[in-house]
């Protein structure tokens, strides 16, 4: 069981990649301003933090890894936001492998770098399609990094229902009918000038006291769900 629950802790973190395993519902808006409450997108800056915010964006990245993704501090030439919602919304179980970079790396809390052709290898053996038929994903909040305009951030929460057995690599662990409600997490997702993607990460949970499933995210709440509890920390 040990040996059982090592292997499905990788394949699982690296399933969390696999947002599109499920297909999102009710990618909800910008949510309303309180009148009493002053807000400023990243966009509005006051003219006291001005020069402060232009030395932020032109400030080099203490990691190496990152600053390579600004790609020379060159601009897109597509929307970023627009693309990574046309990615996000599209996601299944059979990805169209032609959106990644050749140099593709993922990453969660607590894996990677997975390249994309080991995370292919890895997404089998885990029957949670058929355990979690119907999982709802709330997208929301794409923003771009202010210092990396390649970089989209957006937030997810999964709910579902296990309905069904799960059947991982010949483990069963009955249907429950339990209702899950994963905590929100924020995922990420950084483009090349040629439109790929080259880096993605995901599954960083935001809250941990948020939700039913003692603070995981994603495929790991679905898996606390089923029954089987691993440390996702």
């Amino acid at each position: 069981m040990v040996v059982f629950a090592l292997r499905t802790a990788l394949v699982l973190l690296v399933l969390s990649a696999t947002v599109g395993a499920f297909a999102p519902h009710g990618c909800s808006s910008n949510a309303q301003r309180r009148p009493n409450i002053a807000l400023r997108s990243s966009t509005e800056v006051a003219p006291e933090t001005a020069a402060a915010t232009s030395s932020k964006k032109s400030t080099t990245s203490k990691s190496p890894m990152f600053e390579y993704l600004k790609f020379g501090g060159t601009k897109p030439s597509f929307d970023v936001i627009a693309k990574t919602t046309e990615y996000v919304n599209a996601q299944s179980w059979e990805l169209d492998e032609s959106i990644y970079d050749k140099d593709y790396v993922l990453r969660g809390p607590v894996i990677g770098p997975i390249n994309r052709k080991d995370l292919r290898g890895s997404q089998t053996g885990l029957g949670l399609r058929e355990a979690f038929p119907n999982v709802n994903i709330d997208t929301f909040g794409y923003t771009i990094d202010p210092e990396n305009p390649y970089r989209c951030f957006y937030f997810q929460r999964w709910r579902a229902v296990h309905e069904a057995d799960l059947d991982a690599y010949g483990d069963i662990f009955p249907a429950t009918g339990v209702e899950m409600e994963a905590p929100v997490s924020v995922f990420s997702v950084v483009w090349t000038p040629e439109g790929k993607i080259i880096y993605e990460q995901v599954g960083a949970v935001i809250d941990r006291f948020e939700g039913n499933t003692q603070g995981k995210a994603a495929v790991f709440g679905l898996l606390h769900t089923a029954g089987l509890k691993l440390n996702a920390n």
